[in-house]
């Protein structure tokens, strides 16, 4: 008996954890880079409907410019088309993972 206690009690902690993941999931849109703040570390994106999207980002984040090399969000220019992953804590929108093409002309 005590065994079915303690696995209940596991599943429980995993069902617990998995509720927490999901809270956590990504989700994924696309746009142009309209703003770039690099300072307060935060970007608008803007989508193919005008929507402006603001999300931060960290030191974690790391974006990826599709010729395959590691960048810098500094090196992210304005007018570049992204496709950005970011999960939602609270009423923040933080960047997870990030390609990007950079602006004609860049």
């Amino acid at each position: 008996m005590a065994q079915e206690e303690k696995k209940a009690e596991k599943g429980e902690k995993a069902e617990k954890a998995g509720e927490k993941a999901e809270k956590a999931k990504a989700e994924k849109i696309k746009g142009d880079v309209g703003l770039l703040d690099t300072e307060k570390n935060y970007m608008i994106l803007v989508t193919k409907e005008g929507k402006l999207i603001t999300l931060d980002f960290d030191q974690k984040t790391k974006p990826t410019m599709l010729e395959e090399k590691d960048v810098k969000m500094s090196d992210v220019g304005l007018g570049s088309s992204a496709d950005v992953e970011y999960v939602t804590k609270g009423e923040q929108k933080l960047v997870t993972k990030m390609e990007f093409r950079p602006a004609k002309g860049e």
